[in-house]
């Protein structure tokens, strides 16, 4: 059960994660994947399948603008990506206060109550 709340936690933040890679720079796709597997000290990598559609999904938002660069492209945020990402990151940010508030009171019941 550990391992699936992980994965399903990774989830809920891949498409912050992949938004905030991007605009820190343009970047191909298979870039993304390789600095996430960097900045996680190789705990998580994300496949191609889970990057791919995130991508598709940011682009047909308009938050981000791909080019092309030979056989890849190279993804770039744009205006409305830059304010998608203020307001993701703060909407993840809440819920992870709301998460660790849950965490609390089940633990607490928890302690109390075996």
């Amino acid at each position: 059960m550990g391992d699936e709340l992980e994965d399903e936690f990774k989830r809920l933040f891949l498409r912050l994660f992949v938004l905030k890679i991007i605009s820190e720079r343009p970047i191909h796709g298979y870039e993304i994947i390789k600095t996430i597997e960097a900045r996680t000290s190789c705990h998580w990598v994300p496949s191609a399948g889970s990057i791919y559609p995130i991508l598709k999904y940011l682009e047909k938002n308009n938050f981000i603008v791909s080019n092309p660069d030979g056989r890849k492209k190279v993804y770039a945020i744009t205006p409305d990506g830059v304010v998608a990402l203020k307001r993701m990151t703060e909407e993840n940010r809440q819920l992870i206060e709301k998460m660790v508030r849950y965490i609390d009171v089940l633990s607490r019941y928890v302690e109390e109550n075996v």
